[in-house]
């Protein structure tokens, strides 16, 4: 292949010189250039090119030009030579730029590659599909491919370039991969280090030793971008341990080729520990010095951590910009004492001027409108700033659960005091029609389908219409929810339903309606107000058999309650939390209209927390407590029954709470339930856990001795564990739970299985 440049710019320099001195009376130069032609060019787009070029017509010839023209199609790349002739004339010089194009590749080869996906090493290349064939494109391809495979611990692989030519100038590039064999970490060494043992330093770095988990997890590797971020790691766990002058040297690498076996060593120069001196600070007319000394939560005497230094600072600098000083600067100061090993800490707040808040812009919301958006914020354009009005209203618009994701960009106008507050966001799709499948031991195969819209016409309604259906269960139910009236934090619903559910000795058919309304009484608080009519009717399946507690609950009733509730919910993430609470009150008074009397109370707490890496906790309480007055029972419908995917799975509603003397589940007065997760996220929509759950239901009805009538006793209460997966589908949340009973009595199953669609405890 021609080096094309030189060689062209050569041969117009030997042109132009020849022009010059022997021929330049069979062309005047001096003549204007009449017509540019260009020639060659069949894939390069010629505008392209002609903008490139400089020469203009009307002009005067210019040799200079000319090569600076060729110089600059060039670098397009699209060329491999360039050539330029020259006519004249009667009406002047016509300049034709004859091309020779580059080859164009019609295919990317990959020949050898079994270790690695090939569409991982294809979409690192240079060299393209469709595009002009570039030489010095493959030295840096075939450096990159043996990148890729130095990092799954190939560090032998060869690769060679093979260029097939083919018709109408097109070329295939083949790549041919020799793999070579792997070599994995055999040993990760430290020295110098007497503070901390190799296996506390090993926990804090990424580079391994392989292991035989190796061979799934696709660990043991070494890679370089790892290693250098490993030694900051080191520096960084020391600096939180008080080895504020710990030095660790770049890590030596030794390969054993015989054994195909990496060593790693890591040199470390530890030096001294150091505690924590005096600390002072500076207080202003926005905080004093003593309300700043309660963000630093370091003191006197503790071992020098630098993180939470570093945090501590940045505690402060919230502080002011929750004051409006969004421009705020602390500075920090860290003064050594080798011989006391102390360092002293100063701190010095610089507030800077208040800022306000100037433009709110809100982008991606093809669907929802702005004012769905614009009534979660907690700031107005104009307001003074509060970075904590700030998270909360990103928070809120969160929960709303509209969108994939929430950003906020904050632009600042600081010679205007201003700061625009940019809110991005991708919508997820709010609208959907979804159908499944679940099972269970008891209802066998349950099938429910659901129209629903979260986000009705991007007005932020919510609309649903649901069914569920299955062996024992039909249920049927449409609602309607606005959640902001008058766009005011007021929110109003109706609900119509028809629900039947069999038991093993009677069925359950309810139906009727609500209306609700509710108002934020705080920034994570909501208050609701509801009434409900319900018809009701108990049919007894056997009759003949049935024990005298269910006949007297047989017949049509009816039923007017009124239900207030109250929830606290700070939750991150309505469907996928990480942190936060939930905290929910709810009372039910039914003698509003109908024939039955009686009260209901429920108390549910939940409890997020990360833990460590992606781990996640979670604990969940309820307990409640209902029963009939003014001399009517409880009805059966209303009481409470547990054992399922939402109270104490590896369970049925048959094996926990009061039977009859027929040994029938008849439910209960008092609910206490607890549930504890380990969770852990193996990506932003799946996560597995493991569980462990107690509860129990009470009644003074038990005649079959599986409960007590000792309301709430701790000691008495059925237990499980088991294991089950998170999944945030198109549909929905969906839970697979697998619970295994660790008190299983005589005719009980040890184990269920449970499906479930919904969001979180």
């Amino acid at each position: 292949m021609k080096r094309v440049w030189p060689g062209a710019g050569f041969y117009i320099s030997l042109l132009l010189f020849a022009l010059a001195s022997s021929s330049a009376s069979a062309i005047d130069f001096s003549k204007p250039v009449n017509k540019i032609l260009i020639e060659g060019a069949s894939r390069a787009d010629k505008n392209t090119v002609r903008f490139y070029i400089h020469s203009k017509t009307g002009k005067p010839y210019n040799a200079k030009t000319t090569q600076e023209d060729i110089r600059r199609v060039y670098k397009l790349g699209f060329f491999d030579d360039i050539r330029l002739d020259v006519r004249e004339d009667p009406d002047g010089l016509t300049l034709t730029f004859i091309f020779t194009e580059k080859p164009f590749v019609r295919e990317k080869i990959l020949t050898g590659a079994k270790e690695v996906d090939e569409s991982t090493i294809q979409e690192k290349l240079k060299t393209k599909k469709g595009t002009y064939f570039r030489q010095d494109f493959i030295p840096w391809d075939e450096a990159k491919i043996k990148q890729i495979y130095r990092n799954k611990g190939y560090y032998f692989t060869e690769v060679r370039t093979v260029v097939h030519k083919l018709d109408n100038n097109q070329v295939d590039v083949e790549y041919i991969v020799d793999e070579g064999k792997k070599i994995i970490i055999g040993k990760v060494i430290f020295r110098g280090n007497e503070a901390f043992s190799n296996k506390t330093l090993q926990g804090q770095i990424e580079t391994k030793a392989a292991k035989w988990t190796s061979v799934i997890s696709g660990g043991g590797g070494l890679k370089k971008d790892a290693l250098k971020a490993d030694v900051l790691r080191l520096e960084s766990f020391y600096h939180d341990n008080g080895y504020i002058k710990v030095k660790v040297k770049d890590p030596v690498v030794e390969i054993d080729k015989e054994k195909r076996k990496i060593y790693i060593r890591f040199s470390i120069t530890e030096n001294s520990q150091y505690h924590v001196g005096d600390i002072s600070i500076q207080g202003d007319e926005v905080y004093s010095k003593e309300e700043l000394l309660e963000s630093i939560t370091l003191k006197k005497g503790d071992v020098f951590n630098r993180s939470v230094f570093r945090k501590n600072i940045f505690n402060i600098t919230d502080l002011y910009s929750q004051k409006g000083y969004a421009f705020a600067n602390v500075k920090p100061r860290i003064i050594p004492n080798d011989a006391a090993r102390t360092v002293s800490v100063n701190v010095t707040p610089m507030k800077g001027r208040k800022v306000y808040i100037g433009k709110i812009i809100i982008t991606g919301n093809n669907r929802t409108r702005d004012r769905v958006i614009r009534r979660q914020f907690l700031l107005q354009e104009g307001e003074l700033f509060d970075s904590e009005k700030l998270r909360i209203s990103r928070q809120r618009i969160n929960s709303l659960a509209y969108f994939e994701s929430v950003e906020i960009e904050q632009k600042s106008r600081q010679e205007e005091d201003l700061i625009d507050i940019e809110l991005k966001v991708i919508e997820r799709q709010t609208g959907q029609f979804s159908f499944s499948v679940g099972y269970s031991s008891v209802e066998t195969i349950v099938l429910q389908g659901q129209l629903r819209w979260t986000n009705l016409m991007g007005r932020g309604q919510n609309l649903s219409l649901t069914v569920n259906t299955s062996s024992r269960r039909n249920d049927y139910s449409v609602s309607f929810t606005e959640p902001a009236l008058f766009d005011r934090r007021l929110s109003g619903g109706i609900d119509v339903f028809n629900r039947e559910f069999q038991y093993d000795a009677f069925r359950s058919r309810r139906g009727g309606g609500s209306l609700r309304v509710g108002r934020g009484l705080g920034q994570y608080t909501w208050g609701r107000l509801g009434y409900k009519y319900e018809n009701n009717n108990v049919i007894i399946l056997k009759k003949e058999n049935a024990s005298f507690f269910l006949r007297r609950q047989e017949g049509k009733r009816t039923s007017g309650s009124f239900y207030p509730s109250v929830t606290y919910d700070d939750r991150n993430d309505p469907f996928n939390p990480t942190k936060g609470k939930k905290i929910y009150g709810y009372a039910q008074l039914s003698g509003f209209g109908g024939n039955e009397k009686f009260y209901k109370l429920i108390a549910e707490y939940t409890q997020y927390r990360s833990i460590f890496f992606d781990f996640v906790g979670m604990f969940h309480a309820k307990a409640a407590r209902a029963d009939g007055y003014s001399g009517r029972d409880l009805p059966v419908f209303e009481s409470f029954f547990m054992g399922g995917p939402r109270s104490v799975r590896g369970f049925t509603y048959r094996d926990i709470g009061p039977l009859d003397e027929n040994g029938e589940a008849i439910g209960g007065e008092a609910l206490l339930q607890f549930n504890l997760e380990l969770q852990y996220s193996f990506t932003k929509f799946f996560r597995g856990f493991l569980f462990y759950d107690r509860g129990n239901v009470y009644s003074k009805n038990d005649k079959g001795n599986n409960t007590t009538d000792k309301f709430y006793d701790l000691g008495d209460m059925r237990h499980s564990w088991g294991v089950g997966i998170h999944f945030f589908s198109p549909m929905g949340p969906i839970s697979i739970a697998y619970g295994f009973k660790l008190d299983k009595r005589k005719n009980e199953t040890p184990s269920e299985f449970h499906f479930t669609i919904g969001g979180a405890f």
